[in-house]
């Protein structure tokens, strides 16, 4: 009998061990998954050279083609964050999907932790690629900052600008914290870089539209797999945003010459829904607002199809 029993104990040990196993192989499956998909529909993934940075790009140079920047947010890398966006829009546009400096495998030496300099070695990028022709732009929460940034910095007439859940203009430390307090935890920081469970509960509140089913086991490895390797440099980056808001809210971002579409979820626990509201009041002769009424801060992954017709009718028309 007590034989028996040392050999089911063995037995659900080795099951036991096999399933931790298996949430690292799911990491990588999604890796395999989401660069097949991107390779499938950009020909080129290289890194490029900038005065200040090595930037790891994806893109298309298809001739007569017009070109659409896309510019990632501060939770994960370019092809995580825009594969379900990837084989829509690059039927009609050369896309440009850059890792933004200090994410991927885009990398700088200088430390340099403001937006200004992400957009301007993102258009250094940019200018080696030779587009020969203005180039529109579309960025997620911090992505959509620096696309306005860059739009503040290198305005094109015949551009557009598309900003996705951005803490644009409106936005501050003080609302930021405030949203965070409402999921229960101290600060923004705590969901933007979780290393908690408590803070993974709040990502989920604020962030994920539909039920994420992780045992709290796998909610942990996903912590240290995609926040834990990059937490300080995501809390600089935060820091610097907020010793900055005053400058940021300062900014036209040349909205009021730019046609710009602006799309929320209207549930967004990070970056409320009121924020685009107010760029839409203030700049209403330029500006659309297009609400997603079930989506919180994540329109682009809950509703990729709606999204990426939005998208296209806006560039389009």
């Amino acid at each position: 009998m007590r034989l028996i029993l040392c050999f089911c104990m063995m037995l659900s040990f080795s099951f036991y061990m096999k399933a931790q196993k298996k949430i690292p192989f799911l990491f990588r499956l999604q890796e395999k998954k989401v660069n097949k998909h991107i390779h499938a529909y950009l020909q080129h993934d290289t890194l490029i050279e900038t005065s200040l940075a090595k930037i790891h790009v994806y893109y298309s140079n298809t001739s007569n083609k017009p070109y659409l920047l896309l510019l990632h947010g501060m939770g994960v890398d370019a092809k995580t964050n825009w594969y379900r966006q990837i084989k829509a829009l690059s039927k009609a546009y050369n896309l440009i999907v850059p890792d933004l400096i200090y994410f991927g495998t885009s990398t700088s030496k200088k430390e340099d932790y403001s937006v200004e300099f992400q957009a301007t070695q993102i258009h250094e990028m940019v200018q080696k690629l030779n587009p020969n022709q203005g180039i529109h732009v579309m960025g997620f929460s911090y992505g959509g900052l620096t696309a306005a940034v860059y739009n503040q910095l290198f305005p094109s007439k015949d551009s557009k600008l598309i900003l996705i859940d951005a803490p644009v203009k409106f936005y501050s430390s003080a609302m930021a914290d405030s949203m965070a307090n409402l999921a229960g935890v101290s600060s923004i920081s705590n969901i933007i870089a979780p290393q908690s469970l408590q803070d993974f509960s709040a990502l989920e509140q604020t962030v994920i539209s539909s039920h994420f089913p992780a045992t709290k086991s796998m909610k942990r490895k996903i912590m240290e797999h995609y926040f834990t390797p990059t937490i300080d440099i995501r809390k600089a980056q935060i820091r610097y945003l907020q010793d900055h808001e005053a400058q940021y809210q300062k900014y036209t971002y040349n909205l009021n010459i730019t046609s710009t579409l602006l799309v929320w979820g209207a549930m967004d626990g990070i970056v409320p829904l009121r924020v685009g509201k107010s760029i839409a009041e203030a700049y209403p002769e330029t500006c659309k607002l297009v609400v997603f009424p079930k989506a919180k801060h994540d329109v682009h992954f809950r509703y990729p199809k709606k999204l990426n017709k939005a998208v296209l009718e806006f560039l389009q028309n």
